[in-house]
């Protein structure tokens, strides 16, 4: 690794580990408001110890983050400039929508430019660096944090994991990918809980978004709160080395504790005390440790101890140093100004980035007898929480306020309203007066997150009752679902005429789900999680292993089947109506081919309706015949377009052999001959990989 201009020889030992230890922004400076938990309560640093670390996490403003800079600079003896870091998920002060929802728009290239809108904000803000995005790969929906995910595909999150990043990157913000290793597998959907899973299914999935986002240029890992292989994330030697530093060839990007998770080894029962923390940690390859100071307290006696090499030391501090050297605050340590963050924030061109995203990551489930678009003529029932509330952020919306939304009532300007959703609070001589009801109902905003599990992810108890209550009156019923997470909805799907799950927009939501309900715009999403029937079946994603005795809808008892509910979803992933209609075709250029041969899959797809609109074409292939059991198909390549009535294009996929290939019990990444599949547009192609002789 290139050495810094900065002589490590001139600090001392604990000014080394200093460097290594991110605490929050109040100890430097007296008026900030105390709003952490954990450790931070009781840091066991004298006052000297906190002028000696490195970095920040979070910051009130511009002006905040001078004041705490210029303290620390002040009594800094080799004026080394701390670096502000916060989590900046899906915007700054503009949200735009949450990531689980922002997947669902198949449109990385509006993904990347929300998150350059997003860093602009941000170093306006004073953040030198983002922990976003979020790579984890998602199964189970009762999990909090799917709502910060990309959702259940590894080849999903690889591109919007980049897609973040990238946007991050070309304003100059850096970013961190997280959470490393597996943590969306937390056992039970329970937060923080343990993950058991094997060496290759980390290789093969679970480490593809982190991928994406370091391909990316990420400069920063943070440690995930679970176990692998029994070791917590955040001192498993395995992960931070072998994996992460030589199986992915990241030598150089910069590891770094969640929140306390380093002591929280204690908990796990690997740790004896802080001191055995800090030298797990160091050792394993963990360079910062947040919120809590075992490295300032206890590595300078570890060295002594030679139980750590000062080599291990240095070389932590060097890469904390070029982080720093990276962000640019040596040469500018007080960047952030409330004059160019007033100008940003909410801005014209922001919001319409917001409003294009909320559009396209919006997802038309079902539309019986084509009851939406709705016509401006109808009288409307808006009925739900969301009719006037304007609390569409969602979480992790850090600086956003729900008050620069719109409501829902504002715009549609219903015959008949009310927030509540107990069914006997209802009108109902005012409802029948009306021609449709707009049900904005689902979760509520603070109900997925971290720390935000849960067992039950249906809705709520009068939520389903006042369905079963409107139903009856036989008006239609358009539902627009708000949530964090899939919802199951198997209860009351049958008693809604059409259902557009919206997630949480962000600022621009009522305006994007107004033009959608009205056909302004065109939904196009598709999801990006499966919406189980019934939470017996998590966890459940489209692209499973097969069983040796897969259920073959016949007469054989004997197979893996439920016996009180179907193996399959509510709805699949991938799944996503529109008002257009589209007549897809396909062909392959070659049935047999090798590595310098491969096939190209021409697809046509035709707008043959009188509605212009997008349609994403996925691509996905099966192995059928592996040296191990591989999924029942994989989305290997995908492409958004936009057609207007009439109008013809041809999309060509060209097959790759990284599409064919997976990781081996031999650790190695490559591609078996034979039988594979490829499937697109509801047309499989059986095709035959030849090894050149």
């Amino acid at each position: 690794m290139k050495k810094t201009k900065f002589n490590l020889d001139n600090l001392t030992i604990k000014e080394k580990a200093g460097q290594l230890v991110q605490i929050a922004p109040f100890f430097f400076i007296k008026d900030l408001k105390n709003e952490v938990y954990g450790s931070f309560v009781d840091l066991k640093l004298t006052e000297e110890e906190i002028f000696l670390t490195g970095s920040v996490l979070g910051i009130g403003g511009p002006e905040e983050k001078k004041a705490v800079q210029k303290a620390y600079l002040s009594r800094s003896r080799h004026q080394i400039p701390l670096i502000f870091m916060a989590d900046v998920i899906h915007g700054c002060k503009t949200i735009y929508p949450v990531p689980l929802a922002q997947a669902c728009s198949f449109n990385p290239n509006l993904v990347k430019k929300a998150a350059k809108m997003a860093a602009r904000e941000a170093l306006a803000y004073g953040i030198d660096l983002t922990f976003s995005p979020m790579s984890d790969l998602v199964r189970d929906p009762r999990w909090g944090r799917v709502v910060e995910s990309f959702g259940e595909d590894p080849y999903l999150n690889y591109v919007f994991s980049k897609a973040t990043a990238k946007g991050y990157d070309s304003e100059g913000l850096l970013s961190c990918t997280k959470h490393f290793a597996a943590y969306g597998l937390s056992e039970a959907g329970r937060d923080y809980n343990t993950v058991d899973l094997s060496r290759l299914s980390l290789l093969n999935y679970f480490i593809n978004g982190h991928q994406g986002a370091l391909d990316s240029g990420s400069s920063l890992v943070m440690t995930a709160f679970n176990t692998f292989e029994y070791i917590p994330a955040t001192i498993n030697k395995y992960l931070l080395q072998d994996v992460l530093k030589d199986y992915m060839g990241y030598k150089d990007a910069v590891v770094i504790a969640d929140y306390d998770s380093l002591l929280q080894t204690k908990a796990h029962g690997v740790s004896k005390n802080d001191y055995d923390a800090s030298v797990k940690g160091i050792n394993a390859g963990l360079e910062i440790e947040m919120a809590s100071s075992s490295y300032l307290r206890c590595l300078p006696s570890a060295v002594d101890n030679k139980d750590v090499s000062i080599n291990t030391i240095d070389n932590a501090v060097n890469k904390v140093l070029k982080l720093k050297e990276k962000a640019g605050i040596f040469n500018n340590p007080y960047r952030g100004s409330r004059e160019e963050l007033d100008k940003l924030a909410l801005s014209k061109e922001h919001k319409e980035i917001s409003y294009n995203l909320a559009v396209e990551s919006a997802v038309l489930l079902k539309n019986k007898q084509n009851i939406l678009p709705l016509s401006k003529d109808l009288k409307v029932s808006l009925i739900g929480n969301y009719a006037s509330s304007k609390r569409m952020l969602g979480p992790w919306s850090w600086h956003g306020n729900p008050e620069d939304n719109t409501s829902l009532k504002s715009l549609i300007k219903p015959f008949y309203t009310t927030d509540s959703e107990n069914y006997l609070d209802v009108d109902t001589n005012e409802v029948k007066k009306t021609d449709v009801i707009i049900l904005a109902i689902g979760e509520h905003d603070r109900e997925s997150g971290e720390a935000h599990s849960k067992t039950d992810i249906r809705l709520s108890r009068e939520q389903v009752d006042l369905i079963k209550y409107l139903k009856q009156l036989e008006i239609p019923i358009v539902l627009t679902l708000f949530s964090g997470r899939p919802i199951v909805l198997s209860e009351i799907i049958d008693d809604v005429d059409a259902l557009m799950s919206v997630f949480f927009l962000g600022t621009m939501a009522s305006e994007a789900i107004y033009d959608l309900l009205y056909g302004i715009k065109n939904p196009s999403g598709k999801l990006a999680m499966t919406f189980p029937r019934s939470v017996g079946q998590i966890p459940i994603y489209y692209n499973h292993l097969n069983t040796g005795r897969p259920f073959l809808d016949d007469d054989n008892p004997y197979t893996s089947l439920y016996l009180d509910m179907p193996n399959t979803p509510l709805y699949d992933f991938g799944i996503g109506l529109s008002y257009s209609k589209f007549e897809i075709d396909a062909t392959i250029s070659n049935l047999e081919f090798t590595k310098e041969t491969l096939p190209t899959i021409s697809v046509n797809v035709k707008n043959i309706s009188d509605v212009p609109g997008h349609e994403t074409i996925l691509l996905y292939v099966k192995d059928v015949v592996a040296e191990i059991s591989r999924p029942v198909k994989e989305l290997k390549q995908f492409e958004k377009i936009y057609l207007q009535p009439d109008e013809e294009m041809i999309v060509d996929f060209k097959l790759g052999l990284d599409d064919l290939s997976y990781v081996h019990p031999n650790y190695q990444k490559y591609a078996d001959p034979g039988e594979f599949e490829v499937i697109v547009a509801n047309k499989v192609f059986k095709i035959n990989f030849k090894e050149d002789k």
